[in-house]
């Protein structure tokens, strides 16, 4: 077994890096270890944003965090949120910039982050070791023994922060979930976020490939999620889209949703009711089939009119016609699964870690953080927000018990 290091952190990934920087720059890098499974750090912070790098939202409510076991993380939130992470990562070279008020690097550059983390790291010294897969954690008197494939390394402390089973392309496979139940924990049903929805297709088969500013909302066992405005992309399975990914959070862990399209957000039922009896009127040779044709998407629109069923040229056809471009339903048939879902939903209860200091309530000196917990975020920078939110607790944790010996 090699030397005694104050902490290691199991996962290299934006949590894990967070606190090497932090750690390391209190402990000197020496003490400190990350283990990463794969060949390099922070894979998956890349991909974040597009990888563009979107890592907070200046509306950081708590209402944008879904726990399955009901954590509240709005204390956590205060204490280290946007303003915090803007004025760490400035703190290590990098500007900001604001898109609807999702906040990115200013070089819209994914790698901004990773590289203003590795560059910290590699300066202080921390001991980073790449293809280290942990196969074991092992809680002793004195510490912790961590067993990798033919390799053992001890360390006071331990910082868990190995993502979740979303992306597997990322080494994010779930797999890791097992060293923390061999320690006592329990794992909440996990479901994929972020990602993409399957419907039923029948409506909208001949669409595959359109994408279409719209509205978006579902209704799940009578009650509503929020309303989301963003492009939907139809396809071969159902759709997708970046307002689609924003309504998975609310849905992907529900069995019975009826989502539901509103193709003109910008205009009111009675107004769209009204341009089509014009319509009817003024243009004979218009075939009810082409009524919303120069209104909305071609296609969308012949597939709202079969959707209607027979339609004859009147008013009351106007109003359910206008209905239906309103309120084009889908019945949901689930996502497309983790290896597509940018995120998480449930991991590690809640309840069975601290709540100021994330410390594990089954090992003491054990610190859960990001996306390993029961815990996920909206889409738009809020999952990286509670990564780095849930790294800097984790790290006061750590210090606050080595100040308290």
């Amino acid at each position: 077994m090699s030397k005694n290091y104050a902490v290691a952190i199991v996962g290299g990934g934006f949590s894990g890096l967070v606190c090497a920087e932090v750690l390391g720059s209190k402990f000197g890098g020496e003490k400190v270890l990350v283990l990463e499974k794969n060949d390099r750090v922070g894979k998956k912070i890349l991909a974040t944003g597009n990888g563009r790098g979107n890592i907070t939202n200046l509306d950081l409510s708590p209402e944008k965090y879904h726990s399955q076991n009901g954590a509240d993380i709005s204390q956590l939130l205060e204490k280290y949120g946007n303003k915090s992470i803007i004025e760490y990562f400035e703190g290590l070279g990098i500007g900001f910039s604001t898109e609807e008020g999702k906040v990115f690097p200013s070089s819209f550059q994914a790698n901004s982050i990773l590289d203003g983390l590795r560059m910290k790291i590699e300066y202080l010294g921390v001991d980073v070791q790449t293809s280290r897969e942990v196969k074991r954690i092992k809680k002793t008197a004195v510490g912790y023994i961590l067993e990798t494939d033919g390799r053992s390394f001890f360390a006071d402390k331990v910082i868990f922060a190995c993502g979740g089973k979303a992306s597997k392309q990322y080494g994010t496979d779930g797999s890791a979930y097992a060293l923390l139940q061999e320690l006592g924990h329990s794992v909440t049903d996990l479901f994929p976020s972020l990602v993409q929805v399957k419907t039923d297709v029948s409506k909208i088969k001949g669409l595959k490939g359109l994408k279409q500013q719209a509205e978006i909302k579902a209704v799940c066992d009578g009650v509503k999620t929020p309303t989301f405005i963003g492009d939907i992309l139809f396809t071969d399975y159902g759709i997708s889209g970046n307002a689609v990914f924003y309504l998975s959070a609310y849905i992907s862990n529900k069995n019975n949703a009826t989502l539901s399209i509103s193709f003109l957000p910008d205009k009111g039922k009675g107004e769209i009711a009204s341009f089509i009896r014009e319509k009817f009127k003024n243009l004979p040779y218009v075939e009810a089939e082409e009524v919303l044709t120069g209104i909305i998407n071609k296609q969308i629109g012949k597939a709202i009119i079969k959707d209607c069923g027979v339609v004859a040229k009147n008013s009351r056809s106007a109003d359910v016609i206008a209905s239906k471009v309103k309120d084009f339903r889908l019945e949901y048939k689930g996502t497309l699964g983790f290896d597509n879902a940018q995120v998480t939903k449930g991991g590690i209860p809640f309840n069975e870690v601290s709540e100021n200091t994330l410390e594990s309530k089954k090992a003491k000196g054990l610190y859960i953080v990001g996306e390993s917990l029961d815990v996920d975020g909206d889409c738009g920078g809020y999952n990286l927000q509670w990564a780095y939110t849930s790294a800097r607790i984790a790290c006061d944790g750590v210090l606050d018990g080595y100040e308290n010996r």
